[in-house]
């Protein structure tokens, strides 16, 4: 497999932290590890992805502005739910992600009715899965 259709299918991490939190939650994995592997992910997907991907490029800029938000949002989430699992009793990380979880969903509908399926609208659906995992506790 060839490192771009790696970097186009990047959004099964999303998926991954998303069992990697539930495995948190239920004790299995100590939530330190999940911690180190989603800041790590989460880095990934904001500072490194806008300077590796290919793709940002060739968009025009408003669509710039929109994708690169959208990482940030995917990468806050991932961050914001490891350190939700790691720290239980914090409010403003629940009430936080429950913010980023209703720009995600704005988000989710944009890229839906404008791309139809792309990478954007999978890496939206993936974030939603996770969104919706750590809001339920």
């Amino acid at each position: 497999m060839t490192s771009t259709r790696i970097f186009k299918r990047d959004y099964i991490l999303v998926l991954l932290m998303s069992v990697m939190y539930f495995f948190t939650i239920k004790n299995i994995i100590p939530p330190f590890v999940n911690l180190i592997i989603a800041l790590m992910v989460s880095i990934y997907f904001f500072p490194i992805k806008l300077f590796i991907g290919n793709d940002f490029v060739k968009f025009p800029i408003k669509k710039k502005i929109l994708v690169a938000l959208s990482y940030y949002i995917v990468s806050n989430v991932i961050a914001l739910t490891a350190l939700a699992a790691y720290m239980d009793d914090w409010v403003f990380l629940h009430t936080a992600i429950f913010i980023y979880g209703l720009t995600n969903l704005a988000f989710l509908f944009y890229f839906y009715f404008t791309e139809n399926v792309s990478y954007n609208f999978l890496l939206t659906c993936c974030a939603t899965i996770l969104i919706s995992a750590a809001s339920s506790l």
